[in-house]
């Protein structure tokens, strides 16, 4: 792994920070290496303000792998990826809301620290203290929401489930899909491996197989022909380093089999540009051939080493540091209750993106709740209230949702017309079963007049939402 930079703190290792800063900045960059439509829209394509940012998250994000004991190489890291997802708001991946959440932690944890102690030269050791449980309990809470999400019959019914498609993605199960008992175990595997994981990592005696089941069911993700999902699954892993032992790095350094120049830390650098250098190149290769294979192998060696050493030295063992839930630092343990309330927007009205509610078949729009356990929306917010669905359009976004056949909330379709997109007329469209032949001006004020409401700038900043769909769904959406 990572090691201190002069010969004499070598000898003791990487700490449990470094480990984590390494880990958690190669996935960041991940995410930026293995989305086809990122490197479409902001590679390939300049966006003005969307493409500086995908390069300073980046950018910072190589400075940290490069140097991960360096305090100013991780304040570099989490400002750049504060300011790029900030920026981006609200419409982000799901796991960059974590992200948000885990930065925000840090730079928090660091800036007490720099007052308390009257000095900008605090060591990521101590930082990594304070905000290192507020990280074990975001993967907590997105074990949990990752469960209960999916109890509705979109997740749990073949036709629709998400899971289908990523076991499908393994040429050896392809051949099996139709018999029933293989898709009804990945739906039901699913929802069994991410409560268990979720349990298990409760406890310093148990956490060891929660990672280890954890690690193994973000392997599978990462790897499926489905598509590229080395983003979520790079950080998931991550966020599982945050539960290792504090004496993991010593243990790897005194392994005699570990080749020697890996101990060197101009050697560990280097293999990093290259981890890095190839994330990148096969990220051109996809666009390129539209084929995920190479992203989803290098992300297969990177997973299989990683997991590797958890199995081989995850153990907690006597003389390792105290495991904690709760950070020293009061304020920090509301980051947690923040983000747990911010997933279970869906069900009191609020947004539905963001929450964790990818792949889950979920559906709280319009009244309706095809959630096995809340079976109405509760309706503190009025938010998810009105959806519009698009009979014809001129606008390719818009007409693609009608050929989809997925609704959009009134707040998003008003954002998305006022601040997005230039409408085009005519536009036809539905709402609560009333239909609007929109062909002028004055019928889209009309329109307007009845159905629009104010929207400041803070609910058009945090507000996100997925695309309606049916109750009981066709087939898998993200």
């Amino acid at each position: 792994m990572i090691l201190q930079q002069d010969q004499r703190k070598s000898a003791r290792g990487p700490t449990h920070a470094t480990v984590f800063i390494w880990l958690f900045a190669v996935s960041a960059i991940w995410h930026y290496t293995s989305s086809a439509t990122e490197i479409l829209d902001y590679w390939v394509r300049f966006d003005p303000l969307v493409t500086p940012l995908v390069f300073l998250s980046i950018a910072t994000a190589f400075v940290a792998a490069c140097y991960p004991t360096k305090t100013l190489a991780l304040m570099l890291m989490c400002v750049g990826q504060l300011i790029s997802i900030i920026l981006r708001f609200p419409f982000v991946a799901d796991h960059l809301v974590m992200e948000f959440f885990l930065n925000l932690a840090i730079l928090l944890s660091f800036l007490y620290l720099a007052v308390k102690q009257r000095r900008l030269s605090v060591s990521v050791d101590e930082i990594f203290d304070l905000f290192s449980p507020i990280g074990r309990w975001l993967l907590i809470i997105m074990y949990f929401y990752g469960t209960f999400h999916k109890l509705n019959p979109g997740f749990m019914s073949i036709e629709s489930s998400c899971a289908v498609p990523f076991i499908s993605g393994f040429p050896l199960l392809r051949d099996l899909i139709g018999y029933g008992w293989l898709e009804y175990s990945a739906i039901y595997g699913t929802l069994i491996l991410e409560s268990i994981a979720m349990l298990l990592l409760l406890s310093a005696r148990t956490k060891y197989f929660g990672m280890l089941i954890g690690m193994s069911f973000h392997f599978v993700i990462g790897i499926s022909g489905h598509g590229t999902l080395a983003h979520f699954s790079a950080f998931a892993l991550a966020l599982h380093a945050l539960f290792l032992p504090s004496g993991f790095g010593q243990r790897i350094v005194d392994e005699p089999l570990l080749p020697a120049f890996l101990k060197r830390v101009p050697n560990f650098q280097a293999m990093t540009v290259l981890l890095v250098a190839l994330q990148v190149v096969f990220a051109l290769h996809m666009v390129k051939t539209a084929e995920g294979y190479l992203v989803n192998s290098l992300f297969a060696v990177f997973a299989i080493s990683l997991m590797f050493l958890v199995v081989k030295y995850g153990r907690i063992r006597p003389g390792d540091v105290r495991y904690r839930l709760r950070s020293p630092l009061g304020v920090l343990n509301l980051i947690p209750v923040w983000f747990f309330l911010h997933c279970a927007s869906p069900y009191v009205g609020l947004g539905t993106g963001g929450t964790l509610a990818m792949f889950s078949g979920l559906r709280t729009e319009g009244g309706i709740s095809n959630h096995y356990l809340i079976r109405e929306p509760i309706p503190l917010f009025s938010y998810q209230e009105k959806v519009v669905y698009i009979e014809e359009s001129l606008n390719p976004n818009l007409q693609e949702t009608a050929e989809a056949r997925q609704g959009i909330v009134m707040f998003d379709f008003q954002r998305h017309i006022t601040y997005r997109d230039r409408l085009v007329l005519p536009l036809s469209l539905s709402v609560a079963g009333r239909y609007y032949e929109i062909r002028s001006v004055s019928d889209f004020e009309s329109f307007m007049e009845e159905h629009f409401t104010e929207q400041s700038w803070l609910e058009r900043k945090y507000m996100s939402f997925r695309l309606v769909d049916d109750p009981q769904p066709r087939h898998c959406r993200h």
